[in-house]
């Protein structure tokens, strides 16, 4: 499948709500079709989770989609200049019912299950997921999924 068509039709989706929030979402992946061995439900899941985390926690700024081949790897980039986190949750961060901010206090809604599940996917799918954050400095997550063979 084409990851880079499917960056472009999730980023149309989820448009409206970044824009509703003041922010820009850009989707760099050039012209070409960027083929990766992948099921489209499962990359679907991904960037929807991905990028739908990337706009809730970014109140001002930007989120990027960027969508390139890496030797014979698809590679997916979601970063944003949002909250970020503590580069300390970084490894229970894909657990079930996580957030970085838990308990009464914590300051957003949700489940905690969406990374669980966009880990899930990649990994059915055989790819891998690496996150890059700091507090305070956004985050910056990269998918790789096998190219065709």
């Amino acid at each position: 499948m084409d990851v880079a068509a499917q960056a472009e039709t999730i980023a149309e989706e989820l448009r409206p709500k970044a824009e509703g929030k003041g922010l820009r979402l850009r989707v760099d992946a050039g012209e070409a079709p960027v083929w990766a061995e992948a099921d489209e439900g499962g990359v679907q899941i991904v960037l929807q989770n991905l990028v739908s985390n990337a706009i809730k926690y970014t109140d001002a700024g930007e989120v990027r989609i960027r969508v390139a081949r890496e030797g014979k790897a698809a590679v997916l980039d979601v970063e944003d200049t949002g909250i970020g986190m503590d580069p300390g949750v970084v490894e229970t961060l894909f657990d079930p019912f996580r957030q970085e901010s838990e308990g009464l206090a914590r300051e957003y809604e949700g489940t905690g299950l969406g990374l669980t599940v966009t880990k899930k996917a990649v990994d059915q799918m055989g790819g891998s997921i690496d996150v890059d954050t700091e507090k305070g400095e956004g985050s910056h997550f990269t998918v790789r999924l096998p190219g065709p063979t």
